[in-house]
C-alpha cells in the first residue's frame, strides 16, 4: 500500500498488475540476504568468484545464475551480511523479540476489510503467548543510514506496515518491534518499539489507501497526471 502513498493509485495498480518492471539493486539483495541468514527459508543466493564482470566468461556465469532464479552476491556483500547477522544473533533482545520457542518466521497474513478490500502481508517474526495468540510482531529493517532511521521510518511508511500487520493479527495486545540493522560498519543493531502515536499514523495512512482503492475501482491506470504541483525551496 505504501506505493499508493508514494507514487499514486494509478502507479500502484499498474505495479500490482505486473505492468511495471521489478526493482533490482544490491541494497535490496543485501537486505534479503540478511533476512535469509537470520530467519531461514529458501537460499536464493550464490556467491560470485569474480571481482567484476568485464570478461565474457564472468558475464555468462552471472547471466546463467540470474536465469536460474539466483541472486548473485559479491564476497564483500556476503562478509557484510555475516557481520550484521552476527550482531543480530548475539543481541540481548533477539531471543525475546525475534527468535525463541514460541516464534514463527515468515508468517503470511491475510484479511479482508469491512469494505471488501483484501489485504496481506508477511511478518518476519511473530512471538505467540501461552494463549496461542500473537504477543509480539517483529520486522527486520536494514539500512545504511542507521542514524536517520528514527525519522525515515515514517517516510518509508513502516507505520503503515505496523498498523496493518497488527490489525490482521486480530488482537490489540500485540507489541510491534523493528530490528534495525546497519549494513555498513560498525553494523549496529537496535530494537525499536512502535508507539501508539506511530500506530495511529499508520492507521490514518491505511484508511487513505483503502479510500483510494475503492475510488479507483476497475479503472485502467492513467499516467498523464493532471495535478499541477507547486515546487518549494527544499534546500532550506
Amino acid at each position: 500500500m505504501k506505493v499508493i502513498l508514494d507514487s499514486g493509485i494509478d502507479y500502484a495498480v499498474a505495479k500490482k498488475r505486473g505492468m511495471l518492471p521489478e526493482p533490482s539493486s544490491s541494497a535490496i539483495d543485501l537486505g534479503q540476504l540478511i533476512h535469509q541468514r537470520v530467519l531461514g527459508g529458501n537460499d536464493e543466493f550464490v556467491l560470485s568468484s569474480y571481482d567484476n564482470y568485464r570478461t565474457k566468461e564472468a558475464r555468462a556465469w552471472r547471466d546463467e545464475q540470474i536465469a536460474n532464479g539466483k541472486i548473485v552476491i559479491s564476497k564483500t556483500d556476503a562478509d557484510n551480511a555475516n557481520l550484521a547477522v552476527g550482531n543480530i544473533i548475539s543481541h540481548p533482545h533477539t531471543p525475546e523479540y525475534l527468535v525463541g520457542d514460541n516464534a514463527k518466521h515468515e508468517v503470511e497474513l491475510y484479511a479482508k476489510t469491512a469494505d471488501g478490500v483484501d489485504i496481506r502481508g508477511k511478518a518476519d517474526a511473530i512471538i505467540y503467548g501461552e494463549n496461542g495468540k500473537p504477543r509480539i510482531i517483529c520486522d527486520i529493517k536494514t539500512t545504511s543510514q542507521f542514524d536517520k532511521f528514527f525519522r525515515s521510518a515514517y517516510s518509508h511508511h513502516y507505520d503503515l506496515q505496523a498498523a496493518v500487520y497488527t490489525m490482521i493479527a486480530g488482537t490489540d495486545m500485540v507489541n510491534y518491534y523493528f530490528c534495525v540493522v546497519e549494513t555498513v560498519a560498525p553494523y549496529r543493531v537496535q530494537y525499536m518499539h512502535a508507539s501508539l502515536e506511530f500506530m495511529e499514523s499508520g492507521e490514518r495512512k491505511f484508511r487513505r489507501c483503502i479510500d483510494e482503492i475503492l475510488a479507483f475501482g476497475d479503472k485502467e491506470p492513467d499516467f498523464k497526471l493532471t495535478e499541477v504541483k507547486e515546487l518549494g525551496d527544499y534546500s532550506l
